[in-house]
């Protein structure tokens, strides 16, 4: 009887250790690339924090921040030649071209019937950059674009109708009464513009916005060559550099707006929604967010999208890593609390959504958003016109000499392979 006892002892003991709820799943362990070093960032590591909390056991993913640039991209690059790349990163539509041998792909069907993640439901426009031969490369997880900043109270002291500029000939009214001596001393202490200073490469996008609303393009279809010298490029550039020098609505000098914005002493301004939470901060800052004004002859603005991209690796981590990415995908409301525009429609209409005013009005531009070519030498290519559009708004060079500069040099960087 007592050696009955053992043996049922023993039995009782293994299968304690042996069951599930005593060995536990090991979790699949995911490594999460991400280059949210700005305020977004602490809102996505609450994100993965949440998902790992609901999926303890099972999936954890860790998530790295990474400052997004050339290392980023060298490193992802030299992770995924090592064999050991993170489960998902965090790219752009100009960015992950260059990794797309490498991406795991599915069509939309695969992605329904597997996980669950339907792309009907996601922006078209949107979707239109990730979509190669019939199949998916990545997941967008939000986009961000250009959006139209304007001082309450600089309109209403200035006897305009509180809403955004509907044309240039508009803008250009509303400019002129917002550009204020108010000391009667010569000098301004309110302008209504900056052309340029501050974050260059907002400089560019405000610039592509124009030249798009004028149905022009960075580079040609094939991106072979520079296709900015054109009637179009020319006269959005020409428009920032006569607010400068013609409709003296805009300093001489370069300055920052964000921080001319933020304390009142510019009256508009175009930024991205990433803004939004720090232009709230100040608490005598009255202002409103609109879409881009139509500047040119149709609707169009400058933008981007951070892209959910995963790397070929084993099925189990792939399963996983999915899971993962639909789950940020249907949880993006909190995200665009960052400061982000969803591109899922069901989200973008709910609600929920329409609760965060400014992000709403972001989201009204999804449809026309632009974004820039996918070439690997688009660094390069913008350093070449942020130096010649310099050079325009100094008054150094006309707009069409700065452009026709600009097309020679990016011409000859193009044709080096």
């Amino acid at each position: 009887m007592k050696n009955l006892l053992k043996v049922l002892s023993v039995i009782m003991l293994l299968g304690l250790f042996m069951s599930p709820g005593v060995l536990g799943q090991t979790p699949v362990e995911l490594t999460f690339w991400a280059p949210f070093t700005g305020p977004d960032g602490p809102y996505m590591e609450r994100m993965v924090n949440q998902f790992n909390s609901e999926y303890e056991g099972k999936i954890n993913v860790e998530l790295r921040i990474i400052p997004e640039g050339p290392d980023f991209l060298t490193n992802l690059a030299l992770a995924i030649r090592s064999g050991s790349p993170p489960a998902v990163a965090i790219l752009s539509p100009t960015n992950y071209i260059r990794f797309m041998d490498n991406l795991t792909a599915y069509t939309s069907d695969d992605l329904l019937a597997k996980y669950g993640l339907d792309i009907a439901d996601f922006n078209p426009n949107i979707m239109e950059a990730v979509i190669k031969d019939g199949k998916v490369y990545a997941i967008p997880l939000g986009t961000y674009c250009l959006g139209f900043y304007y001082n309450v109270d600089h309109f209403e002291a200035a006897g305009l109708e509180v809403r955004p500029p509907q044309n240039r000939e508009e803008f250009l009214e509303y400019a002129a009464k917002l550009t204020i001596d108010k000391t009667g001393d010569g000098n301004i202490d309110q302008w209504a513009w900056f052309s340029f200073g501050g974050w260059q490469f907002r400089v560019l996008w405000q610039w592509y916005s124009v030249l798009w609303q004028n149905g022009g393009s960075v580079l040609t279809g094939d991106g072979s060559k520079a296709a900015f010298n054109s009637p179009a490029g020319i006269d959005a550039l020409q428009l920032w550099v006569d607010m400068i020098h013609k409709e003296g609505a805009a300093p001489k000098e370069p300055a920052d707006p964000e921080d001319a914005f933020r304390v009142g002493k510019l009256s508009m301004h175009v930024n991205g929604p990433w803004m939004i939470n720090l232009f709230k901060e100040q608490a005598d800052l009255n202002f409103r967010v609109a879409p881009m004004p139509v500047l040119g002859d149709d609707k169009g603005v400058w933008g981007d999208a951070h892209l959910m991209c995963i790397p070929k690796q084993s099925s189990a981590k792939t399963d996983a890593t999915f899971t993962f990415v639909k789950w940020l995908s249907d949880n993006s409301l909190e995200w665009a609390k960052a400061g982000q525009v969803p591109v899922r429609t069901s989200i973008v209409q709910s609600n929920e959504f329409a609760e965060l005013v400014e992000q709403s009005e972001y989201a009204k531009q999804l449809s026309y958003v632009n974004f820039l070519p996918q070439s690997e030498k688009l660094a390069e290519i913008e350093s070449v016109l942020l130096e010649y559009m310099d050079a325009a708004y100094l008054g150094r060079l006309t707009p069409a000499e700065a452009l026709a500069e600009a097309e020679t040099e990016v011409n000859s960087i193009l044709r080096r392979r």
